[in-house]
């Protein structure tokens, strides 16, 4: 048994609740902060967000003060290892928490690395440095750095087949970036009922967009009802990524949703396009797809099944974070 400590607020079906609840199940001690605002996914939100740059610009090039929080609960806890998750440390932070568990300091990049800020990932103070995109891999370790490659996951607990299609939409759940707007738009040219999810779409989103969100933020089982019970669901990426996934090309195939994915060489490490997922790379390859689903029903059910074993077998929480216990 490892005392872990997982620097950031656990919301549902966040990257840290996913991570510690399954350390937990794992049989290891885990400490995250505590007294976040209450709400899912608002350390997403625009106004905490704004919170966060304000502190850091007050702060200066000094720890802010919800790092302080880190070390003191750190102190605390004493901790056999630092988890961190998709977020940087002020270097000061990092040489402290280094004295209480040297060789331990572990951090879990899952966005694009184009959102690391400051020294973020490539801070020397980080011991090893797991994120999902080879190329930034390969940059990281031209450096010094000791970073390898690790995709992100789906929890079994609740990234699962709960429900058969009930309807004829494209479900879409995250971010509001404009790249996923002008995909979604033109799908609706096209008379493809789409239905969004996540947090409330900017103020600069198409009237059109704004109009397709249901105003939900689906999480855990919800996340997998509305996944199973659309005609497909549709994962598309910032251009900012590269050639790598996001969680949702894992909960979606968790839930045994049929997935409309946008092509990058990364998914044929983890998956078998054409029968666990299908690929694009147009929009004429897209629409077939939807067209395909609106006709083969019972051929999309055995790509949404074999998508779902191979998630289960391959792509959970617990085996991620085996490789990174293991490699201790």
């Amino acid at each position: 048994m490892m005392k872990v400590l997982v620097p950031f607020f656990p919301y549902a079906d966040n990257f840290t609740d996913n991570v510690a609840v399954t350390l937990k199940a794992m049989g290891h001690e885990v400490a995250t902060l505590s007294g976040a605002p209450k709400g899912a996914g608002k350390e997403f939100g625009f106004f905490s967000q704004a919170k966060r740059v304000v502190a850091e610009r007050l702060a200066g090039d000094r720890p802010t003060g919800e790092e302080r929080r880190i070390l003191k609960l750190a102190k605390g806890f004493k901790p056999d290892l630092v988890l961190a998750l998709t977020r940087g440390l002020h270097p000061e932070i990092l040489d402290e928490l280094g004295k209480l568990c040297p060789g331990r300091r572990v951090l879990w990049w899952g966005d694009p690395p184009a959102n690391s800020q400051r020294w973020g990932m490539l801070d020397p103070g980080w011991d090893v440095v797991y994120i999902k995109d080879a190329a930034a891999v390969a940059k990281l370790r031209l450096v010094g750095r000791n970073a390898h490659l690790l995709h992100e996951a789906m929890n079994p607990l609740w990234h699962k087949p709960v429900a058969s299609q009930a309807n004829d939409t494209i479900a879409v759940a995250g971010n509001s970036y404009a790249y996923r707007q002008a995909v979604c738009l033109r799908l609706m040219e096209q008379k493809v009922p789409v239905a969004l999810y996540g947090l409330k779409p900017p103020v600069w989103s198409n009237p059109v967009y704004r109009k397709a969100h249901t105003g939900k933020y689906i999480v855990r089982e919800e996340k997998s009802r509305v996944f199973g019970e659309a005609l497909a669901c549709l994962n598309t990426f910032s251009l900012s990524e590269g050639n790598s996934l996001n969680c949702r090309a894992f909960e979606i195939a968790g839930a045994g949703g049929l997935q409309l994915i946008e092509y990058r060489p990364a998914i044929e490490q983890c998956f078998d396009p054409g029968k666990e997922l299908l690929t694009f790379s147009t929009f004429e390859e897209l629409m077939a797809h939807v067209e395909r689903a609106r006709k083969e029903p019972k051929a999309m059910q055995t790509i949404r099944e074999a998508g779902a074993r191979r998630a289960l077998a391959e792509h959970t929480y617990k085996q991620r974070l085996e490789i990174i216990l293991g490699a201790l």
